[in-house]
C-alpha cells in the first residue's frame, strides 16, 4: 500500500509540474489578450482539474497505517483527498497567470483573482477534512522533521536536521515575497524590486530573533542551564546554537523591519520607503501565521493544560497532537494543551486583512503612508499582550516570564505613537506647503472621532485604574484582575494617543470655516 501511494504521489507531482509549466508558457503567449471567451478551455483548467483529482486520489491512500476507520472518517478521507488538491492546482495556475501575465483584460484578471482566492480557501477547507479522515491512521505526536541518522523524528524521539518548523518559516517568507512582489509590480510595472530586500531583511530578522531571545533568556533556567551559566562553563557557542531552537518573533520583527527597510531605501532611492513599509510590514503577519504551524509540529509554545471537552471543535489532527508537549513526558488524558499557535495564526491572518484591505483600501483616504507599517506593530503587540499570559510557563521568556509580555506593551504604545507622529508631521509639512485641503465634513468627523476616543479610552482608563488600585500586583504574566487592569491601561493609553489625529481633523474643519468666511 505504501509503495503504491509513493508511486502515485510521484506521478501526481510530475503531472502537477506539467500543469504549472503550461501556465508559465501561457503567461508569455498572446492568447490571453485576444481569446478571452475560450481562455478557460485553452488554458487547460479542465485538465488541471483532472490532474488534481488524480493527485487527490493518490493522497487518499498515502500515509495510511491500516487503522480501522468508521464510515465518517472514510468519507472525510475520500472527499477531502479528492477535493483539496483540485482547487489548489487551479489556484496555483490562476496565481501564476494573474500575477505574472501582462496585458490581461480587466474582466479576465478579476476572474483569475477570484479563482485564486476561492481555490486556496477551498483547498485549505478540504485539507482539514482530509486530515480529519486521516487522523486515526497517524501516530502521535506527529513527526516534526527529518534526522539524517534516525530518519523521521518526533519531538519525543530526537532533534531533526531538516525541521518542519524551519520549512514553515521559510515557506511563509517566500509566499510573502511573491505577494509583495506582485504589489510592487502593480505599482511600478516591474518584478524583482524586492529581491535583495528579501535576502537581507529575512536573515536579519532571524538573527534579530535569536539575539533578542538570548538576551531575554540570558539568566533564565527554565529549560536547564541559562545562557550565562553555559558560557561561563566554556560553551561560548551556546548563544549561536540556533539549531537548538529559540527565536522571539517580537525581536525578529523589529530587526528585520529596520534592516529591510533601510536596505530597500539604499537600493531604491527614488521609491518611497513609507509605501514599502505599508506593503511589506503588514504582510509579515501572513508569514508569522504560517510559521506558527512549526510550533504545532514541535508541540511547543502552547497554553496551559485544560479540559479537552471544550476543544472538540478543533480539527481532529490538531486535537490529537495537542495532547503532547515537548516539555512534558507522556500523553495527557482528558486534557489538552491550548493550541495558541492556531489561535495566533487566525488572529494574524485577520490582522493582515484589516490592515491591508480595511485600512489599506476601504479607509485609505483617512490614513497616511506609513500607517499600515506602524499598524502591524500595534496589532502584533496587542496579539501578544493578551495571548502571552495564556502560555505555559515553560514558554514564557525571561526571568518570571516578563520579557515578551513587557515588549508587547511597548509595541502597542510605540506603534500607536508612531502613527500619531506620522500624521502630525505630515500635516505640518502639508500646511507649510499650502497643500491642506480640508474635507467638507472634517469638523464633524473630528468632533465625532474625538468624542468616541474620549468615551472608549476614558472608560478603559477608568476601569483599568479601578482594577489596579483594588488588587495586589502578581509578579507573573498571567490572567488576574491586576494584570487585566495593566493590559487595559496599555490599550487605554494607546487609544487616548489617537486624540492627536482626531484633533487634527477639528483643526482642518476650523481652517475650512475660517477660509469660507
Amino acid at each position: 500500500m505504501l509503495i503504491g501511494a509513493i508511486v502515485l504521489l510521484i506521478i501526481s507531482l510530475v503531472l502537477a509540474g506539467v500543469s504549472i509549466y503550461r501556465s508559465v508558457k501561457l503567461v508569455k503567449s498572446a492568447m490571453i489578450e485576444v481569446d478571452f471567451k475560450d481562455f478557460f478551455v485553452k488554458s487547460g483548467y479542465f485538465i488541471d482539474g483532472s490532474v488534481a483529482l488524480f493527485i487527490g486520489f493518490s493522497f487518499m491512500f498515502a500515509f495510511r497505517h491500516g487503522a480501522v476507520l468508521d464510515i465518517g472518517h472514510i468519507l472525510q478521507l475520500a472527499f477531502g483527498s479528492l477535493l483539496f488538491y483540485a482547487p489548489l492546482v487551479i489556484a496555483i495556475n490562476a496565481f501564476i497567470i494573474h500575477y505574472y501575465g501582462k496585458n490581461i483584460p480587466e474582466k479576465l484578471d478579476k476572474w483569475l483573482f477570484r479563482t485564486m482566492l476561492i481555490g486556496f480557501t477551498a483547498s485549505v477547507f478540504f485539507l482539514f477534512i482530509y486530515t480529519n479522515g486521516l487522523a486515526p491512521s497517524l501516530s502521535y505526536p506527529l513527526i516534526n522533521g527529518l534526522s539524517f541518522d534516525k530518519g523521521f523524528v518526533t519531538p519525543k524521539t530526537g532533534k531533526p536536521n531538516v525541521a518542519f518548523y524551519a520549512l514553515c518559516i521559510l515557506g511563509g517568507a517566500v509566499l510573502v515575497y511573491f505577494l509583495c512582489d506582485h504589489y510592487y509590480y502593480k505599482e511600478y510595472g516591474k518584478h524583482g524590486l524586492l529581491e535583495s530586500t528579501f535576502f537581507v531583511g529575512f536573515p536579519a530578522g532571524i538573527i534579530g530573533a535569536r539575539i533578542t531571545y538570548v538576551i531575554g533568556e540570558w539568566n533564565s533556567t527554565t529549560n536547564g542551564l541559562s545562557f550565562a551559566e553555559r558560557v561561563s562553563n566554556g560553551e561560548w557557542w551556546a548563544p549561536l546554537a540556533i539549531w537548538e531552537g529559540g527565536l522571539t518573533i517580537l525581536g525578529g520583527a523589529v530587526v528585520g523591519i529596520i534592516i529591510g527597510l533601510a536596505w530597500f531605501k539604499y537600493r531604491n532611492k527614488d521609491k518611497s520607503v513609507f509605501l514599502a513599509a505599508d506593503i511589506l510590514v503588514p504582510s509579515i503577519l501572513i508569514a508569522q501565521a504560517i510559521g506558527r504551524w512549526g510550533n504545532f509540529f514541535n508541540c511547543e509554545v502552547h497554553g496551559y493544560a485544560v479540559d479537552e471537552a471544550a476543544w472538540r471543535w478543533l480539527p481532529e489532527i490538531i486535537f490529537r497532537n495537542a495532547h503532547f508537549s515537548d516539555s512534558a513526558v507522556g500523553e495527557l488524558v482528558g486534557k489538552i494543551y491550548v493550541p495558541l499557535f492556531f489561535i495566533e495564526a487566525i488572529i494574524n491572518m485577520l490582522g493582515y486583512f484589516v490592515l491591508a484591505h480595511v485600512f489599506g483600501k476601504a479607509l485609505r483616504k483617512h490614513t497616511e503612508l506609513g500607517d499600515l507599517g506602524c499598524g502591524y506593530i500595534v496589532w502584533y503587540g496587542l496579539t501578544r499582550l493578551f495571548l502571552e499570559p495564556l502560555r505555559d510557563p515553560n514558554y514564557k521568556m525571561g526571568e518570571k516570564g516578563f520579557w515578551s509580555w513587557t515588549w508587547s506593551m511597548v509595541f502597542v504604545v510605540v506603534g500607536t505613537l508612531l502613527i500619531v507622529v506620522n500624521h502630525i508631521i505630515r500635516y505640518i509639512l502639508k500646511a507649510r506647503a499650502g497643500k491642506i485641503k480640508p474635507g467638507k465634513h472634517s469638523m464633524l468627523i473630528g468632533v465625532i472621532s474625538t468624542l468616541f476616543i474620549l468615551f472608549v479610552g476614558g472608560g478603559l482608563l477608568a476601569y483599568s485604574i479601578y482594577l489596579l488600585s483594588n488588587n495586589s500586583p502578581v509578579l507573573l504574566p498571567e490572567y488576574n484582575s491586576f494584570n487585566l487592569g495593566l493590559m487595559l491601561l496599555v490599550v487605554a493609553v494607546s487609544a487616548l494617543l489617537m486624540l492627536g489625529i482626531s484633533v487634527l481633523k477639528i483643526v482642518e474643519g476650523t481652517n475650512r470655516e475660517t477660509a469660507n468666511e
